[in-house]
């Protein structure tokens, strides 16, 4: 179940489909902030919340719509990428929900740090305070960016299209779907292209009957 140009039918598979899918709910809890339900849980799998995690950077403004701890806002990294020993020891409810206005308004970042401070965390901590130290907001909005996209917004065929990086591409797709030959021909094609139709000797690798010469 892949797209013609990666070698498949252009089946689209349900499952990654719906993982795109669940995406744009996070897509639009972001960027649509006067929806009632955007301070909901929105349950999503996984994969979907590692690709909107990957595919979203973030243009701080006046820091009120970007998370301190959690969206890419510092330099294109998270503050999870960039200090993850220090963003443990951080409550998950303050992770969920400290913008980064609320968390530079007099250092408050600094107060949510919980637990040991050990070598690690000290080490991380001053890394992380180089980095803010100097970081001023203004009166703009804060701007998300879907990577994926040109045009920075979300699209299901981009986040689709995503779960797919890294396939070997299908050369001849386009001379082969594109052309006017009758579907059947056209399968029959793309399965020979691929060693997949049922011949003589693939039937008796795997023990099934099979004619002891070709009929043509």
């Amino acid at each position: 179940m892949r797209p013609l140009d990666l070698g498949g039918l252009g089946i689209p598979n349900l499952e990654i489909m719906a993982w795109a899918l669940q995406a744009r709910w996070q897509w639009h809890k972001k960027t649509r902030t006067n929806r009632p339900w955007t301070d909901l849980e929105l349950p999503s799998h996984p994969n979907s919340l590692a690709l909107f995690a990957i595919a979203v950077n973030t243009e701080v403004g006046n820091g009120h719509n970007t998370l301190f701890w959690s969206d890419k806002w510092l330099h294109g990294c998270s503050v999870e990428n960039l200090a993850p020993v220090v963003f443990a020891c951080v409550p998950p409810r303050v992770r969920k929900r400290q913008s980064v206005a609320d968390a530079l308004t007099n250092n408050k970042w600094v107060t949510e740090i919980r637990g040991g401070l050990t070598w690690s965390v000290i080490r991380e901590f001053l890394q992380l305070w180089d980095c803010v130290e100097d970081f001023e907001l203004n009166e703009m909005e804060d701007r998300h960016v879907w990577r994926l996209e040109s045009g920075g917004c979300y699209s299901s065929k981009s986040a689709y299209r995503a779960y797919f990086q890294g396939s070997i591409t299908f050369e001849p797709w386009k001379r082969l779907w594109k052309s006017w030959a009758p579907n059947k021909c056209k399968v029959f094609l793309w399965l020979a292209i691929r060693n997949r139709c049922w011949t003589a000797d693939r039937l008796e690798k795997r023990g099934l009957p099979h004619s002891n010469q070709c009929p043509l």
